[in-house]
């Protein structure tokens, strides 16, 4: 009885998740949901006692090892680097894990279309709660990390900084998604590689590309707007 239970359960995450990833939260209706999965709308109040709920566990189930990795990264990057690390090695572990956690799997880059999508939409703000949840460690981990490699920054100037490298990141991966979403022959698609080359190589290899563009671009870019003083 409890394997039947949890096997409609992960049935209907999968489905959820296939389903938010193309529409709109509000555009995807529970009968939708249920019948997608094969099940009746019963299960998902039994389950999940709503559709706030119902989302708040589809982002959960694949947010909260993304978040778990990236923050395990970070915290090894500044163990690693001492008393002051490097920045560089900062930025790089944060992008480069949480690219990685997006795109190399299939069930990453569909919870990462559906966040990106949410959080860029009016309707975003009905799951102000889960995304505070998934993203605020990550940020608190993160503006630390650079506070330490770079004392002299006010807070104020990491956190436009982590917009800018978080708004680079988003941008790396919806790219990406969109190029994958469109079929071979496509026209697009031809021309989004053309202008974009990396497009066309294996995810591993645009991960590892994007990452230490990322990362240079960032770096020189805070070098030259908050340069160090030498004492």
């Amino acid at each position: 009885m409890t394997d039947d239970r949890q096997t409609t359960k992960e049935r209907l995450l999968d489905a959820a998740e296939r389903l938010f990833a193309e529409r709109r939260f509000e555009e995807v209706s529970v009968r939708e949901l249920a019948a997608a999965a094969g099940v009746n709308t019963a299960a998902v109040n039994y389950h999940f006692q709503g559709k706030d709920n119902f989302f708040a566990e589809v982002v959960r189930r694949r947010f909260l090892v993304q978040r778990d990795r990236t923050l395990a990264s970070l915290a090894e990057a500044v163990a690693a680097g001492g008393e002051k690390p490097p920045l560089d090695a900062i930025i790089r572990s944060m992008v480069g894990t949480y690219l990685h956690g997006a795109l190399a799997t299939r069930e990453g880059a569909g919870v990462m279309a559906v966040i990106a999508r949410e959080m860029h939409t009016s309707g975003g703000t009905h799951h102000a709660a889960v995304f505070k949840d998934m993203i605020a460690p990550v940020f608190a981990a993160f503006s630390g990390a650079m506070r330490k490699a770079r004392p002299s920054l006010r807070q104020d100037e990491v956190n436009w900084l982590i917009a800018s490298v978080v708004g680079q990141v988003h941008h790396f991966i919806m790219r990406r998604l969109k190029w994958e979403s469109l079929p071979e022959g496509d026209e697009v698609r031809a021309f989004m590689a053309h202008a974009f080359p990396v497009l066309a190589e294996p995810v591993e290899a645009y991960v590892v590309r994007i990452t230490d563009h990322i990362t240079r671009f960032s770096v020189a870019a805070i070098d030259g707007m908050h340069p160090e003083v030498t004492p």
